[in-house]
């Protein structure tokens, strides 16, 4: 059997350069299914994970457009694989496959196949990828991705940009090189002369480094979910703008100057309904095709959620009809598992003490997670409080040892000190504790309040107004320390700003993975009520279909009159 399944493996493109080894190791993770005339194997919009080879039967692929209309596009018989993407990447269909006849399918699953291009890496050298999916392979991973989410390009700005801005400390170097062999060729140089010569030298030099270094760290990257301008200043700061698909209105592409539209570099502004809502990609290559990929992108996510709700439409009235349909099979569970994280467990009568004074920067109840500023920004208030506390408790411990003044007029004067110096540390510490940020399952709110109840001042907005999410790390010891300040723009309310909070990328994160989940409940009570609608119509309309008509009565009789 697996020299069999090596052999079909072999005819499809994928798998047709492995080696004989590397074919029966691939083999040994393919497992059959069958599947009934009219059932379903996968459904376009649902994550999948799984790869499919038909070994018999006749299957037919459906798409349903962003408007809505479902069409059939193609017939898949024997030797026929689709699934690629899934199997490599994990990203969602993109179309709906049903069995038009009985049909056997081989299947592979992605983490049994994950892990043996892990144990195998000759089968990932070999494998004949398709290039729009091996350059999603190729796309660099980064942190803040969710474990579903796909990077379908990472773009950087154009070289053009790199070597124009190279000019001016290569022709620093080049002018001191040559006015340093005009020396050299016209007399003779003194050893000072050669270390100041080097030292020249090497300034130009360390600059051109610098923005290399810079040149690098800016990147623009489009996922299945976001577009997101991921810059970091070495050293000075980072910072990250970011924008769900679903909230991109519009994209807008220039290109400025001859050069530009020579070696085809441009910006692309994407827009959406927040106030400052604009994510820019500077000076990258190609703008028109990124711009046609970002638009392709978000009507496939907007296809996808149309195809969900097309199939829920249609259970709901099978269900209120009775009809019966056949049950989907499923080869693998198409899920990811979730990221375990790990966390110190301390007694909380341990912290308790520590907390009335110093509460902690994250705290999670329930489905609300509140975080407050970084301690960092309580030290400025409450230094000179503090300083003139530490300062006078000093003078009056020497005054009392020394004897120099009455005890009784120390303690009097230190107590009349500390009524004023005391209050004024609390003051700071509980201004500092007042100033929340929250995100709940369904709205982000901003909270400052003076102590003692003199004030509050209370934002909130729906998460389902959020349009882009940015946040910035400032300078050296805020990535040090890790804190700085995440901005949120929403459509209307203008923009939340959560200043100096600790780990903003997680905070930022956290905002964007409750978004999402806002967002998907929507569209179900969304498609909820339009299948609840549907069901209304056509439930009438069953009932007008099904009414007997009432028999004709007879004319009345007629009498006449003699």
């Amino acid at each position: 059997m697996p020299n069999d399944l090596a052999k079909q493996l072999k005819k499809t493109s994928l798998f047709a350069e492995l080696s004989q080894d590397d074919l029966k190791a691939v083999a040994k993770l393919v497992k059959r299914v069958q599947y009934p005339a009219g059932s379903v194997v996968c459904r376009q919009g649902q994550l999948g994970l799984t790869a499919y080879i038909v070994e018999s039967g006749e299957l037919r692929v459906l798409y349903v457009d962003p408007q809505g209309i479902e069409q059939e596009v193609a017939r898949l018989g024997p030797g026929a694989y689709f699934g690629e993407t899934s199997l490599l990447l994990g990203e969602p269909r993109d179309a709906t496959v049903e069995a038009v006849q009985d049909a056997v399918l081989l299947y592979l699953n992605k983490d049994e196949f994950d892990q043996l291009l892990h144990e195998r890496p000759s089968v990932l050298k070999a494998l004949q990828m398709r290039p729009d999916v091996a350059k999603k392979c190729r796309a660099k991973r980064f942190k803040w991705q969710d474990p579903d989410e796909v990077v379908i390009f990472s773009l950087r700005k154009h070289d053009a940009i790199l070597i124009r801005s190279l000019f001016f400390p290569a022709c620093v170097f080049l002018v001191g090189l040559g006015g340093f062999g005009y020396w050299y060729l016209t007399g003779s140089i003194p050893s000072w002369a050669w270390r100041a010569a080097a030292l020249l030298a090497l300034l130009p030099l360390l600059f051109a480094l610098y923005l290399i270094v810079d040149h690098y760290n800016d990147n623009y990257v489009v996922t299945n979910k976001r577009v997101v301008h991921d810059e970091r200043v070495f050293l000075i700061r980072e910072s990250r703008a970011e924008a769900p698909l679903r909230t991109v209105q519009d994209i807008q592409q220039l290109q400025e100057g001859m050069l530009a539209r020579l070696l085809k570099f441009g910006d692309l502004v994407i827009e959406t309904a927040g106030e400052r809502g604009h994510v820019v990609f500077r000076q990258i290559p190609n703008p028109a095709g990124t711009r046609g990929a970002i638009f392709e992108q978000i009507e496939r996510t907007l296809a996808g959620a149309r195809a969900e709700e097309r199939v829920a439409i249609r259970g709901a009235l099978r269900r209120q009809f009775g009809v019966q349909a056949h049950e989907e099979q499923a080869a693998v569970p198409e899920a990811l598992p979730a990221k375990r994280r790990f966390k110190l467990a301390v007694p909380a009568w341990l912290l308790a003490p520590l907390h009335v004074i110093l509460p902690p920067l994250r705290l999670e109840q329930g489905d609300t997670i509140t975080w407050r500023k970084h301690w960092v920004t309580l030290m400025r208030p409450i230094a000179l409080p503090t300083a003139l506390i530490v300062a006078f408790t000093f003078i009056a411990i020497c005054l009392a040892t020394n004897r120099l003044v009455g005890l009784a007029p120390v303690l009097i004067g230190y107590a009349a000190l500390m009524v004023f110096l005391f209050p004024w540390w609390l003051w700071e510490i509980a201004d500092w504790q007042n100033e929340v940020y929250q995100v709940t399952a369904t709205r982000i709110i901003d909270i400052e309040r003076l102590p003692f109840y003199l004030r509050e001042e209370r934002r909130e907005a729906s998460l389902g107004m959020i349009q882009n999410i940015s946040l910035e790390i400032p300078g050296l010891l805020g990535r040090v320390l890790n804190y700085g300040s995440v901005t949120i723009e929403t459509a209307g309310a203008g923009a939340f700003t959560f200043d100096y909070v600790k780990d903003p990328r997680e905070v930022q994160a956290e905002i964007f993975r409750r978004v999402e989940a806002f967002q998907q409940l929507q569209r179900q009570q969304e498609a909820e009520r339009r299948r609840a609608e549907l069901l209304d119509w056509f439930a009438v309309y069953d009932q007008v279909r099904n009414r007997t008509p009432p028999a004709t009565p007879p004319p009345p009789a007629i009498s006449q009159e003699s």
